[in-house]
């Protein structure tokens, strides 16, 4: 029998969400402040280097957001809510970093762009073994966590 979902049970996950539409919201009010120091009239996104670079932070926070909220939804139901909250919040830390950096040089990016790609990887793979076991448990009716602890950790 699987632990119901409850509010209570996603709300780390939640927190996490509203701070990163809060975060694109952010990126997007710095992005738009830019345009409007170096007169740059829309739609225009090229002609200003400094704007390029802060326009180009900004889409591609927002190529990976995708990606991010479903590693962390899948993570958070099928995995386990806490080390799912912890990568969650470090990948935003680490976009904030990759968007500032971005936002002064190209090669300023590459920090925080590693760190989330550390953490997109850490989600995904969370959401895939927690996903799994759930489709094998129910499916199959195999339990690898039970299996698992019965047959390595008997202390008997």
């Amino acid at each position: 029998m699987s632990t119901p979902v409850t509010v209570e049970s996603i709300a780390l996950m939640g927190v996490v969400t509203l701070a990163g539409g809060y975060q694109l919201a952010s990126f997007a009010k710095r992005v738009g402040k830019k345009r409007y120091q170096v007169k740059l009239a829309y739609p225009a996104i090229t002609g200003n280097p400094d704007f390029e670079l802060i326009y180009r932070a900004q889409q591609n926070c927002l190529e990976f957001y995708p990606i991010f909220m479903s590693a962390l939804w899948t993570s958070g139901l099928f995995f386990h809510k806490y080390p799912t909250f912890l990568a969650g919040v470090v990948y935003l830390y680490s976009r904030e970093k990759y968007f500032t950096g971005y936002s002064k040089s190209a090669e300023q990016r590459l920090p925080g762009f590693h760190w989330s790609v550390r953490c997109l990887m850490s989600l995904l793979t969370m959401g895939v073994v927690g996903l799994g076991h759930t489709l094998l448990k129910q499916y199959a009716g195999i339990n690898l966590y039970e299996q698992y602890l019965h047959q390595y950790l008997n202390f008997n």
